[in-house]
């Protein structure tokens, strides 16, 4: 389902206060700071869809920056990871020390954890594609060195996955859910692999680190399997059971914990969609993996403070 919001429909004194609203709704809590004095209100548009658990927007506006202060962190602790995809205009994103300057057709990545700032000159236009951190790290991972640093859209993968992101949000609407997911996934492997090959000058993933991230990996590809256990992982992948958890402890987790987790986290997403209202909550609790409707209400409370019924309701 489309969203869209545009300053155009509010009065003009009112269009910068309204586009904060609409900036923190969309995305995280932020700040909007206009780079140029506006003589007839601020104008500035946003549409985003789904797109399997993630949400792709597409920003058009004046010129103007917004920063997410560390207050900004700790009264809104959203835990997402985005990524700014130039398509017109000039677009700086600062973030731990570095800048990315990005120009039509490039993109960087940043974390809504730590403080950042966006500053767009130019009158522009972004996509902006929104994770959730744990679906992100299950298919890309977040090395050292990667936030705020420029990825060119003029050759490489960097040049496949510009295209293809540019194209996402007017495609997006039409798919069905399952092939949403399936495209969503795409799209951070892809991602992935750009970030690799831009990664020449940082650290690159240790053995570890890699193979916990296939571990991650095949759980999120497996999480409806009832099944899924860490001896069916460790098979999969031609590890010991001994050693996955090793992987996991490294990361103060088990490999038990982070399948229940991450099925728990997938059961809220769905819970949230309204393309998923006519659904039983049993349904959905055996959809992501669980066998047990009274453990999965056990522990969905435990995790998110409210049983599955008073979520999906709020």
């Amino acid at each position: 389902m489309t969203v869209s919001f545009s300053t155009a429909t509010v009065d003009q004194r009112s269009q910068l206060t309204y586009w904060r609203e609409v900036v923190c709704a969309t995305f995280v809590r932020l700040d909007v700071v206009p780079l140029q004095r506006p003589t007839a209100g601020f104008r500035a548009r946003v549409s985003a869809e789904s797109l399997g658990g993630m949400r792709v927007a597409t920003v058009t506006s004046q010129p103007h920056a917004v920063f997410r202060s560390p207050q900004m962190i700790r009264s809104a602790p959203d835990d997402d990871v985005f990524v700014n995809l130039a398509v017109r205009g000039r677009a700086v994103v600062a973030q731990d020390g570095r800048e990315a300057v990005l120009r039509p057709g490039d993109f960087t990545v940043y974390d809504s954890a730590r403080p950042c700032l966006i500053s767009c000159p130019d009158p522009f236009r972004l996509v902006v594609l929104k994770v959730p951190r744990d679906l992100f790290i299950s298919r890309c991972p977040l090395l050292p060195g990667t936030t705020a640093t420029a990825v060119g859209g003029d050759r490489g993968v960097g040049a496949l996955f510009s295209a293809l992101l540019r194209r996402v949000p007017a495609h997006a609407a039409g798919l069905q859910p399952q092939t949403a997911g399936q495209i969503g996934v795409s799209v951070l492997e892809l991602l992935a692999t750009a970030l690799s090959e831009q990664a020449s000058g940082v650290r690159p993933a240790l053995p570890r680190e890699a193979q916990l991230l296939r571990a991650r990996r095949y759980i999120t590809d497996h999480l409806g399997d009832p099944d899924l256990s860490p001896s069916a992982v460790a098979a999969a992948l031609g590890l010991s059971v001994r050693y996955l958890h090793a992987l996991f402890r490294a990361e103060q987790s088990t490999p038990y914990s982070w399948i229940v987790e991450r099925r728990l986290d997938q059961a809220a997403r769905m819970l949230a969609d309204p393309r998923h209202a006519g659904r039983s909550v049993t349904d959905i609790a055996f959809t992501v993996g669980f066998k047990d409707s009274s453990h999965f209400s056990r522990a969905f409370k435990d995790r998110h403070g409210v049983g599955p019924r008073g979520y999906r309701n709020a």
